[in-house]
């Protein structure tokens, strides 16, 4: 296996498809590039934007350009010595009937059909009905639909998939753009002719009561959308019922889901897989064994997001993780921790919420337990009343169920990996199930011997029938308690600094030290030198210059608590009746700190996706129309008002500047470090976007392309660079360098590139990252750089130095040259330009 050297990570969608990627991929490969990384490629439902609503991985989808759109990327990418990743979605598929192929045959077959095995189904059976799979999308209960109107009705249309020779198959249950197919048999069970099509139409036209009698002989029952959280019967993806959780531990569906990845990864044209949520599977390592034997050459990379402290799994036959951690640990070296007084105590005087992180995070897991996931709960739940035994509070199913609720909120990381089958017990696995237990049992002494129980059965202490499947389908639900608990809810709650309330990070910790920051590259280096490096994805709450700019607030208290203060006046002017809340006016100032200039519709239509998020003042579910109509009405006003826009761009004016060079000395070490980085699309030029569908507006690429095909023909002056700091172009000129020196000199920078930290000595090293990778490249940057002055001139740094090895050194950024003996000043090495990618012996010359 090659590893990639870099990625360019690009989203795809019915407006930019494969052909048009085709046309990025010249300006990559001159980026530097090593292998473009695209979103999900497979047949997704109708409009995606995103795609992972695949709803058939048989086949390239074809908004996006089909199987002839993604041959012609698939030529330029190997026409440009470039590789190829694909992002796959091995845990759900789009349940978006007719368009699945595979939910079609399921809902028209029941546990039948030879797809009945591919989705995670509890079949309900009604009387002597069919057995059923709950389907939630009616917009009010079924009674109602049929009696009120003709929006549910019976057609007769073609068979979507092939006619199976029954003439049932042309007939189908349709829902506004919704549509479900009929069992073989049903019409006539419900007393129809279905050879007879004007009789049948013209019945129901006389007595729509008679299209019940049809609907319960269905294997699909059509039920009011709002009983999924409630009634759902089968597995799905977090909260989203429309996307259905795949059986891949099974070898057949595995084939299924993946055979025309597969045969793209044999053939040559792709090289690299980046695997979507396996953290939802009921086997991870074992899906990883399967695909590695699979895959043996392929560079693979999956979404595991670690908690703080968590280790990747070494039992997972893979390169690494998609690079989250590296994301939180890289922004930590510009945080200044000794800001979090301030920040707890402008907290504290600005909302009305709990300040106390671990309370929030508790309250908002139990809420997303007890109401988006009770249909879960309620299974696991009848799984543990049938293993328990004994007399006493064991056999008490409402003790049973409190104690499961209670696990499930403290558990402390995603979930374990657990083999069951295997009763396989890691260390870590064992500590995270007793840290767990431990803290339900402070928190419910009444509850001991349920929590006896279910520890032991955790820990693999206690089997019997039906234990094994209890605990892989309990580390199942843990991941998505925690990530609708904590990233989809604390983040959009616990606002006291944001921008460290990103994907794997810990609002409750604030800064990384140098040397945890060297420790964890040497760790990298020496476990995982092909993990993925990521500053910037399409799942980003913030953009990596939002959180760069964002953390420069952490160097000046004083500027913080007195805008502060001021905004909360400002904001009193535009406030309603009904809000906005104190919380929310403080992120609404750190969202236009951290992405001025912005337009008023993006940031109104991000306050309110963060405050239906945080479900505190108005939800997704039953929100509260007044409370967004007056945060609108505040933001718009706060937005039009000069003295709040004379506020926020002074504010700027301090902290702006120190953003940039924040991100450029972010992107440098991204692109130096051990691991493959990746290049979110457009991010290399400032890019100051906020969370999805933020993050996924259309991008310029064209002008990057102009931009850098100029500087490449005309190598730029430092001065002349730094002239256009407006523009970008000193970030596309880092980007393009660095990764241009990755590509040329693998054996410093590539897996095998030794890393070694340089120590710094003086008043400001607590203020420079520095670093060597295999023999003759050196990485200086400065971190936390509003301590350097407003302008960062080179004298700032006084007598600090680096003990950079001996020789001459050639900056390929500024062309800078500098001959050290030792200990070499930093003021010296970043004389010409902010950061410093150096060579030995002259050699890359800018």
């Amino acid at each position: 296996m090659t590893a990639p050297s870099s990625t360019y990570r690009l989203q795809l969608h019915a407006g930019f498809g494969f052909r048009d990627a085709a046309d990025v991929v010249p300006y990559l490969a001159e980026l530097g590039i090593s292998h473009l990384y695209l979103s999900p490629s497979f047949a997704s439902a109708p409009g995606s934007t995103h795609g992972y609503d695949v709803v058939d991985p048989s086949r390239l989808d074809d908004e996006r350009g089909g199987e002839e759109g993604f041959a012609v990327l698939a030529d330029a990418v190997r026409s440009a010595g470039l590789g190829l990743v694909l992002d796959l979605v091995p845990n759900h598929v789009g349940l978006i009937s007719p368009e699945n192929p595979w939910w079609w045959d399921v809902l028209r077959h029941g546990p039948d059909s030879r797809y009945a095995d591919h989705f995670d189904i509890r079949w309900q059976q009604r009387g002597d009905g069919p057995p059923q799979v709950l389907v939630p999308q009616l917009g009010r209960p079924l009674e109602g639909e049929i009696a009120d109107g003709l929006d549910l009705r019976l057609v007769h249309l073609p068979p979507p998939h092939g006619d199976d020779g029954h003439p049932d198959a042309s007939w189908r249950i349709v829902y506004h753009e919704h549509a479900w197919p009929v069992r073989p048999g049903s019409l006539a069970a419900a007393g129809f002719d279905g050879d007879d099509v004007d009789a049948t139409l013209a019945a129901l036209d006389r007595d729509r009561g008679r299209l019940l009698s049809v609907l319960l002989q269905q294997h699909h029952r059509l039920v009011h959308w709002r009983r999924a959280n409630t009634d759902l019967n089968y597995r799905r993806f977090f909260d989203i019922t429309t996307l259905g959780g795949v059986r891949v531990e099974d070898p057949g569906v595995f084939a299924d889901v993946h055979r025309r990845a597969l045969e793209l990864v044999a053939d040559g044209t792709v090289t690299g897989l980046r695997i979507d949520h396996p953290d939802g599977l009921r086997d991870p390592a074992g899906y990883f064994e399967q695909l590695r034997a699979a895959a043996p050459e392929a560079w693979i990379v999956a979404e595991k997001i670690l908690e703080p402290g968590e280790r990747p799994r070494p039992d997972w036959p893979i390169d690494g993780t998609v690079g989250y951690e590296f994301a939180n640990l890289v922004l930590g070296l510009a945080i200044d921790p000794r800001i979090e007084g301030v920040l707890d105590d402008v907290w504290a005087a600005t909302t009305s919420d709990d300040t106390d992180l671990t309370r929030t995070v508790d309250d908002a897991k139990r809420e997303v337990v007890t109401s988006l996931f009770v249909a879960e709960l309620d299974a696991l739940h009848r799984q543990l009343c049938a293993l328990a035994g004994g007399a006493g509070s064991v056999s008490d199913p409402r003790a049973l169920r409190a104690a499961l609720v209670e696990v499930l909120v403290t558990f402390p990381v995603y979930r374990t990996y657990v083999r069951a089958d295997l009763a396989d017990l890691t260390v870590d696995d064992r500590r995270y199930i007793t840290e767990a237990v431990t803290r339900a049992r402070a928190r419910r002494p009444d509850l001991d011997e349920p929590l006896d129980l279910l520890a032991e059965l955790l820990l693999l202490e206690q089997g019997g029938p039906g234990s094994a499947d209890f605990v892989m389908r309990f580390q199942q639900l843990t991941g998505p308690v925690m990530a609708k608990g904590v990233e989809d809810t604390t983040f959009y709650r616990f606002l006291r600094f944001v921008a460290v309330n990103e994907v794997g990070g810990d609002p409750g910790h604030l800064g990384t030290t140098v040397a945890a920051f060297h420790a964890a590259n040497e760790q990298r280096q020496r476990d995982h030198p092909t993990t993925m490096l990521t500053t910037s994805t399409h799942d980003t709450k913030r953009s990596e210059d939002v959180r760069a700019r964002l953390a420069g607030l952490t160097e000046v208290p004083e500027l913080w608590v007195r805008s502060v203060a001021e905004w909360r006046e400002l904001a009193a002017r535009h406030r309603g009746e009904d809000g906005p809340s104190g919380e929310h006016e403080l992120l609404l100032l750190q969202t236009l700190v951290g992405a001025w200039p912005i337009d008023a519709d993006r940031v109104v239509a991000y306050l309110r996706k963060a405050a239906r998020e945080g479900k505190r003042h108005t939800a997704w579910i039953d929100g509260d129309e007044r409370y967004e109509a007056d945060l609108e009405r505040a933001t718009r006003g706060l937005l039009a008002d000069p003295d709040a826009v004379a506020l926020v761009e002074a504010m700027v004016d301090v902290i702006g500047p120190a953003g940039r060079w924040t991100s450029l000395a972010q992107t440098l070490l991204k692109l130096t470090s051990p691991g493959v980085p990746d290049v979110y699309q457009g991010t290399e030029l400032w890019d100051l976007s906020l969370v999805d569908p933020d993050n996924r507006r259309p991008v310029d690429l064209e002008r990057r392309q102009q931009l850098l095909g100029e500087m490449l023909a005309d190598p730029p002056h430092p001065v002349e660079l730094l002239g256009r700091t407006a523009e970008g172009l000193p970030k596309l000129w880092v980007t393009a360098r660095a990764l241009q020196l990755r590509r040329d000199r693998p054996a410093d920078l590539g897996p095998g590139g030794r890393y070694t930290a340089l120590p710094a000595s003086g008043a400001r090293a607590d203020h420079v990252v520095a670093f060597t990778r295999g023999d003759d490249v050196a990485v200086v940057v400065p971190v936390r750089v509003l301590a350097l002055g407003a302008r960062f001139e080179s004298w700032a740094w006084g007598e600090t130095t680096i003990a950079l090895p001996p020789g001459r050194w050639r900056c390929v950024l500024s062309g800078h040259v500098v001959d050290s003996h030792g200990a070499m000043p930093v003021g010296d090495v970043l004389a010409a330009f902010p950061v410093a990618l150096l060579v030995r012996d002259g050699e890359g010359e800018a």
